[in-house]
């Protein structure tokens, strides 16, 4: 599977950490997809295009996945939400920095 970054907006609103739960949030859900739907078309996983928009968090399926993929995929993707990552502060961590 091959994930197209899009990035209309310059800067990414998301931060690294929910960029790496999107990404993995949208393989999982693929994989899922493909399994309930057409099992018997995994072996063409690595044809699937993903296009996520890094400003917005949008998920959609692009043009270059061939059909039957397209919409199997396209029909049953949810925009995923990634869990929101909480930064650990470390009293240890605090006190190297001073």
């Amino acid at each position: 599977m091959k994930i197209i970054w899009k990035n209309v907006a310059g800067k990414s609103k998301l931060s690294h950490g929910h960029i790496v739960n999107l990404e993995y949030a949208v393989r999982l859900q693929v994989v899922r997809i493909l399994i309930n739907e057409a099992e018997h078309l995994m072996d063409y996983l690595s044809l699937v295009v993903i296009e996520i928009n890094s400003s917005s968090g949008h998920v959609c399926v692009h043009k270059e996945t061939p059909e039957p993929l397209f919409s199997k995929i396209a029909n049953n993707l949810e925009q995923p939400v990634a869990n929101k990552i909480t930064e650990v502060h470390s009293p240890l961590l605090a006190a190297i920095n001073l």
